[in-house]
């Protein structure tokens, strides 16, 4: 008979579980967790999980023989200014630059692009479409389009480098859209170009619909899924201005920040912005290496498995909030290291005077805990979160992600600029908006009186309900705001991670069983089930052992794999 101490060592909490090994059979005695000290693997880390192993070991009145641990990957999870842009796999670009802000005319229309140099020639045939480039005068560039109009040639829009749209088209004699602040780099003459100004106080925009701008620029019926990503971002321009994508852009310069993928044999570099639609549809294991001077740890070039990003301005956009309630500025970066701890099973023996070995990957342990859940369908795929990656474990394949939960606690944090100790606390339970002293709002649209007099701090302010008592987190949202926005980002993160993993499977399972911390949230439980149901998959939550829940797999999983040899 001998005595087992599975540890895992998460990204945000370290569980651990004692079991009674006897025969190989293994009888549960006790387990615990506690907050992860320091980064994941750290001499820190470690220091926390001995203090957690003697705790357990003094209230069971027990001590292990043996410590099992896996294979510790630590994932940083942190927040960077990186503006999203189109995918470079478009087939399409956009001519405007993002700050422009001074269109003027109404409409849309097609043409090819001619040159304000080159109207001097006979008309063309068809609509054309006149670039002003930054060094001609609005007045010139108005006489010249006044003058190519009474020539014959059916001018149907005018491209502005500088910011001279109302400029301009206060001084010709036709009704166009002028679109201004553009980029004319790289824009040849003869080429399709789209153009569309929004006319004040309406939301109808023609060229944010895929199909019509497949149409417009001639694009096949191939190309509607990458156009449809694309005109994504269209939808709340007042201008836009589009052209086929005639060459691959350019990649990143040498010391510019830069995500590298490998793709059928070949290594691609990208921006970061460039970067983000592929990172969130591509499965784990297309990014290799990884830049990002705005986070400490991947400000020089570092080997990655994967990355993950979530855009807070689509989070925002998605639960249409009121603009100023969530700062939904920068980019929730998640990075998996290929680097493993190597000495965490050396450290564990030096800090607890116990042997302790590494038996495992966190994947294999994590598998081993939940299929112990009874009832489990036998080809279920284990999906463990934790706080830092997404494992996916099926009967011949096993994928790992990074964005897990730390994911949801740095974009709560982001977006209600609190601490991300309150965001951790605020992120898992519904809130209510205290209205005076006795009254409060729930997020259901319910009125209630608070069973004792709110803090004045409370007054006036979004509430979560603590151990002791009410503790606000915003003055600018609603209780149903909040609701929506705490869902929306559970959505675009984890859940939105857990179906990209999925389809590196070859077919859907019969049931998905969620395991780690996350699985004890309930709205995750229904946000991932929400993004899996179109495949007919079943998302349930594992129970370990029968006893545990579903947080303790990987400490559980190292007992009982421990027990099998």
């Amino acid at each position: 008979m001998r005595v087992v101490a599975g540890i895992d060592v998460g990204n945000h909490t370290t569980e651990i579980v004692l079991a009674r090994i006897l025969d190989g059979a293994v009888q549960p005695l006790t387990h615990g967790q506690a907050p992860t000290r320091g980064r994941k693997g750290s001499r820190e880390s470690l220091e926390g999980a001995a203090a957690l192993l003697h705790r357990i070991e003094v209230d069971a009145q027990v001590r292990a023989d043996e410590l099992a641990l896996s294979a510790i990957r630590p994932v940083d999870t942190e927040t960077a200014p990186l503006a999203p842009a189109a995918s470079p796999r478009s087939p399409v670009r956009s001519l405007r630059r993002p700050d422009a802000s001074t269109p003027a005319g109404t409409g849309y229309a097609v043409g090819r692009h001619v040159p304000l140099t080159d109207l001097t020639g006979p008309p063309q045939d068809g609509p054309t479409i006149v670039s002003v480039d930054a060094d001609t005068d609005f007045e010139v560039a108005a006489a010249a389009i006044t003058a190519a109009v009474e020539h014959g040639w059916n001018i149907v829009g005018v491209l502005a480098a500088q910011d001279d749209a109302v400029l301009i088209r206060n001084r010709i004699p036709v009704d166009v859209p002028v679109v201004d602040e553009v980029i004319l780099d790289g824009l040849a003459s003869g080429v399709l170009v789209a153009v569309e100004v929004v006319a004040e106080g309406r939301a109808y925009r023609a060229l944010a619909d895929p199909i019509a701008l497949c149409a417009a620029l001639d694009l096949g019926h191939d190309q509607i899924h990458d156009v449809a990503e694309f005109t994504r971002e269209l939808s709340d321009s007042p201008a836009i201005a589009v052209t086929a994508r005639t060459e691959p852009p350019e990649p990143p310069a040498v010391d510019e920040d830069y995500i590298e993928f490998r793709a059928d044999g070949q290594t691609v570099r990208y921006s970061p912005a460039q970067a983000h639609a592929i990172l969130r549809r591509e499965p784990p294991g297309s990014v290799v290496r990884i830049r990002l001077r705005s986070i400490p740890t991947a400000d020089h070039e570092i080997a990655v498995d994967d990355a993950f990003f979530t855009d807070l301005a689509a989070l925002d956009s998605g639960t249409w909030l009121r603009r100023g309630v969530a700062d939904a500025r920068g980019t929730v970066v998640a990075l998996l290291a290929a680097d493993h701890v190597e000495d965490a099973a050396a450290t564990l023996t030096e800090l607890t005077g116990r042997p302790a070995r590494t038996i495992a990957t966190e994947p294999d342990a994590a598998a081993r805990g939940a299929r112990t859940t009874p009832g489990l369908p036998p080809d279920s795929v284990v999906c463990d979160i934790g706080g830092g990656t997404i494992d996916l474990i099926g009967s011949d394949h096993t994928v790992t992600a990074a964005g897990a939960g730390e994911t949801i606690t740095v974009a709560v944090a982001r977006m209600l600029n609190i601490p991300k100790a309150l965001a951790e606390r605020v992120k898992r339970t519904p809130a209510i908006r205290v209205e005076g002293p006795h009254v409060a709002h729930e997020e259901d649209g319910r009125r209630l009186f608070l069973d004792a007099p709110a803090p004045a701090d409370a007054i006036g302010r979004l509430c979560t309900r603590g151990t002791a008592g009410l503790v606000p987190f915003s003055t600018k949202l609603a209780a149903e705001e909040w609701r929506s926005l705490r869902l929306a980002i559970k959505q675009e993160t984890v859940a939105a991670n857990i179906a990209r993993c999925l389809a590196a499977f070859a077919k859907p399972p019969t049931a998905l069983v969620l395991a780690g911390g996350g699985a004890l949230d309930d709205e995750l439980l229904r946000t991932v089930g929400e993004s899996l149901r179109a495949l007919g998959v079943v998302v349930g939550r594992a129970n370990i052992d029968g006893v545990h829940g579903p947080r303790f797999a990987v400490a559980s999983g190292l007992v009982h794999l421990s027990a099998a040899g």
